[in-house]
């Protein structure tokens, strides 16, 4: 491997610190203008109850004269890392309006998390006609299209082979075009779908190859193309669970609050006053 893409990829795998950071965005861009890694702005506004502050890493022109602003955010509460996406674009323009640039890429974390998100927004104006008169109205890349969730644990195979024509070519001068590009998401969905079909393939012939499952398949009438979708549909669905935090999670939580336990005694009637006190025991007890 590349050393380059090595130093990336432990950026990448782990928490988040802005020294990581502009390390991260060295590599990427090799005129960045370095602005203040150790400073932090603390958030004064009606943003604060979501961000903690912000750090102006550094700013790159692209070849036709575009700015963007190098950020690292800070948030309030981990789980804000992979929600309130609506939030992070909001306060995205502002940061973009306020330095005069036209795009941000910017660092989304918390202290004390091992994951962060990688965030590339832009600022573009389209014209329209009303009523007779031109008018630019502004618009946003969205948030969740153009951002990738990495740290320790994460998979971030696809951050660093997107960001790989960027990585291996210190010469190389993207433009703003170009950097959106790296973070779209149809280019991703089109790797995801082609890797999906080989690997679909692969199984289905591994299938069809084994003895014991054409008996299989013919005593209870389906085919290998049958079983490896419907597998493929699990395996997808069972990530899906792990990512979001619900795969392993028991029925019942462990306590409850009195709050939470009256709304439960009373919500469903005799057969809930029936079963809780089943399940849950008194603290006295």
């Amino acid at each position: 491997m590349n050393s380059t893409v090595q130093r990336i990829e432990s950026v990448l795998t782990n928490a988040y610190s802005n020294r990581n950071y502009l390390k991260l965005v060295n590599e990427i861009f090799d005129n960045l203008q370095i602005i203040n890694p150790d400073g932090f702005n603390n958030e004064m506004s009606n943003f604060s109850s979501h961000i903690d502050g912000s750090t102006h890493i550094g700013t790159y022109e692209t070849p036709d004269n575009k700015k963007i602003i190098i950020i690292g955010v800070r948030l309030v509460a981990k789980s804000y890392v992979e929600n309130s996406r609506s939030t992070q674009r909001n306060y995205a323009k502002k940061l973009i309006e306020n330095s005069g640039s036209d795009a941000a890429l910017i660092a989304f974390y918390t202290e004390n998390d091992s994951k962060w998100r990688l965030s590339f927004v832009r600022l573009e104006y389209e014209i329209k006609i009303e009523k007779g008169r031109l008018k630019a109205t502004e618009s946003l890349t969205p948030a969740k299209r153009y951002s990738y969730l990495v740290g320790k644990g994460e998979p971030c195979h696809t951050a660093i082979s997107r960001l790989h024509s960027f990585i291996v070519d210190h010469n190389y001068h993207p433009t703003l075009n170009e950097i959106e590009e790296v973070f779209s998401v149809e280019k991703v969905t089109e790797e995801f779908f082609q890797l999906y079909c080989e690997k679909y393939h692969k199984l289905r012939e591994h299938l069809e190859s084994s003895d014991d499952f054409t008996i299989e398949a013919e005593q209870h009438n389906f085919t290998s193309a049958q079983f490896a979708k419907k597998l493929m549909g699990q395996i997808v669905f069972l990530y899906f669970l792990q990512k979001k935090g619900w795969l392993g999670v028991s029925a019942w939580p462990k306590k409850l609050t009195e709050k939470e336990y009256k709304n439960a005694f009373f919500a469903k009637g005799a057969k809930s006053r029936e079963l809780i006190p089943v399940v849950y025991r008194p603290v006295a007890d």
